[in-house]
C-alpha cells in the first residue's frame, strides 16, 4: 500500500530541491548590471536571465523551465519587438503567456543554457514573485526549484 500526498505549500514557504539540475536566476538592467527585484521603479525596464545547469554527465532530453511573473510585472515578447538580444532564446519550443514563460529544451552532459525574459515593472502594489521550477519531463531524477520572494513596484 502507498499513501501519497500532494498540494501547494503556502506563499513564500516553497521547498527549494536540485536533483540533477540546479537553476540560477539574476535580474540586470538594460545595461547588464544586475539589479535587485525586492523594489524597482514603476515603469523600470529589465531582464530576468535564468541559467539551467544539469549537474551530471548524461545527456538531459526533454527539459522544461517554467517562470511565472508577478502580476505587477509585464513580459515584453521580444519576438515581436526590435530589443535585440534580450529575446534570442535558443529551445525547442518557446511559450510566452502573460504571467509566465515556458521554454521546452535539451541539455548535453555538464552543460547550461540560459534564457532572457524581458520584463517591465508595471503596477504600484506588493507581489509574490514564484520560485523557478525545471524538470526533466519524463525522468523524476532531474529536478530543479528556487524559492520565491515578494516584490514591490514603486513610484
Amino acid at each position: 500500500v502507498k499513501v501519497i500526498y500532494s498540494g501547494v505549500l503556502p506563499v513564500g514557504q516553497e521547498q527549494t530541491e536540485q536533483r540533477g539540475l540546479s537553476t540560477r536566476i539574476l535580474f540586470k538592467d538594460r545595461d547588464g548590471n544586475v539589479i535587485g527585484p525586492a523594489a524597482l521603479q514603476q515603469g523600470t525596464e529589465f531582464v530576468a536571465e535564468v541559467s539551467v545547469t544539469n549537474l551530471t554527465g548524461e545527456y538531459v532530453d526533454n527539459v522544461a523551465l517554467t517562470q511565472i511573473i508577478p502580476s505587477g510585472w509585464e513580459i515584453i515578447n521580444t519576438r515581436f519587438t526590435d530589443y535585440g538580444s534580450a529575446g534570442d532564446n535558443k529551445a525547442d519550443y518557446i511559450d510566452i503567456r502573460d504571467d509566465r514563460t515556458n521554454f521546452y529544451f535539451s541539455l548535453g552532459a555538464r552543460g547550461t543554457k540560459t534564457f532572457k525574459i524581458q520584463l517591465n515593472a508595471s503596477y504600484l502594489g506588493y507581489y509574490y514573485l514564484p520560485g523557478v521550477q525545471c524538470e526533466a519531463m519524463y525522468d523524476n531524477e532531474y529536478l530543479s526549484r528556487t524559492r520565491g520572494q515578494w516584490v514591490k513596484v514603486i513610484e
